[in-house]
């Protein structure tokens, strides 16, 4: 009896593989993006809406590292114009922040994201085709003496969402997510120091300034995402690295 049930019910409702069959490329593509497993790797922690905003509209009051999502099927360039392909640019999302494999992209994860980024770009005249300009320092160096105020304000903006609150790391994406700034003084205020720094102070803050611009991207350790002189300012770094002193 219990097989005989359980056969009238498979037969009556569709399965979970039926029904992703027929759920709209652009709808999976949407949640996709919101759903950090989407990347299959156990220690991802971020999702694409995690440093973008889907709509310009809604940035609100975060500094986000990533531009808006309307429109970026059109744009001309990406990663600062140093490509002009949205796979490509879509695939160092992937691999570098979200611990993916390229190979994810080419079934149908990839396909339904990228059916919902067409379906937030439906033509040229769209607002937010037009190419994102972002300039990443190649080099970084010590920004001098900040504002631990208006820090704490950078912090709640820029940071807090991956990292949590300042100090605790309460309500961060994950343990793999560093607790600042105790983590980072405890790793870096050295007494060895690399040549050209005098003062242990200046090299930690300058360690974050090279977290905040190079990130994993332009070859700092861990999967954080670099943030563009034009989405932080050095004013905002320079009060940022205020809340990390050695003692």
């Amino acid at each position: 009896m219990k097989v005989s049930i359980a056969l009238a019910l498979a037969l009556a409702l569709p399965s979970c593989a039926d029904t992703e069959l027929h759920l709209p490329a652009a709808a999976e593509g949407a949640a996709l993006a919101q759903n950090p497993a989407a990347s299959r790797s156990r220690y991802n922690v971020f999702a694409c809406t995690t440093c973008h905003a889907v709509r310009a509209s809604e940035v609100g009051t975060r500094l986000l590292p990533g531009a808006p999502l309307e429109g970026a099927a059109r744009r001309p360039t990406y990663w600062g114009a140093e490509t002009v392909h949205l796979h490509e640019a879509v695939e160092r999302c992937w691999t570098f922040f979200m611990r993916g494999t390229p190979t994810d992209l080419d079934d149908r994860t990839g396909e339904a994201l990228y059916a919902w980024l067409e379906s937030l770009s439906p033509d040229a005249s769209t607002a937010g085709t037009q190419a994102v300009v972002q300039t990443f320092p190649r080099t970084v160096r010590p920004l001098g003496e900040g504002d631990a105020t208006r820090g704490q304000a950078v912090w709640s903006r820029a940071c807090a969402h991956c990292h949590g609150a300042l100090g605790t790391g309460i309500g961060r994406l994950g343990p793999l997510v560093t607790i600042v700034p105790g983590e980072t003084e405890r790793e870096h205020c050295t007494d060895t120091l690399p040549p050209g720094y005098t003062d242990q102070t200046t090299y930690v803050r300058t360690v974050v300034v090279e977290k905040i611009r190079h990130g994993s991207f332009l070859g700092y350790a861990g999967s954080m995402p670099p943030f563009s002189l034009e989405a932080l300012s050095d004013d905002n770094a320079r009060d940022l690295t205020a809340l990390f002193r050695c003692p």
